[in-house]
């Protein structure tokens, strides 16, 4: 190994490190989490999923002019991902099952 590569895994190291000890460092020997850091772990995640699904269902429109098939197919996933999401309560499930269709559909139906 070069030394560019020994600095890059030090540097990683070391930030993992940091992370992890950032909340003891923080907050000490508190055994109760911060009403702030409750609500921002609330929001944000609901954020974060809210912003991926309408980044990745954007970059799908540009399939508009070729016609139906990949747009009809994300849809349909979609779909799919929401109600497995509801019945099964279970993201693993929901997940396989969303990427599970879409394969398919965009595979072997909307070729």
């Amino acid at each position: 190994m070069n030394s560019h590569q020994i600095a890059m895994i030090a540097v990683m190291a070391v930030t993992v490190i940091l992370l992890r000890a950032l909340p003891m460092l923080v907050f000490g020997r508190q055994k109760r989490i911060p009403a702030l850091l409750n609500y921002l772990g609330q929001v944000l995640t609901a954020g974060a999923i809210a912003m991926l699904v309408i980044y990745s269902l954007y970059g799908e429109l540009d399939y508009l002019q070729v016609g139906f098939g990949r747009l009809g197919s994300v849809l349909i996933a979609s779909a799919l991902t929401v109600i497995l999401q509801l019945c099964f309560r279970n993201p693993l499930v929901s997940i396989l099952g969303g990427t599970g269709c879409f394969m398919i559909l965009i595979q072997r139906i909307f070729v």
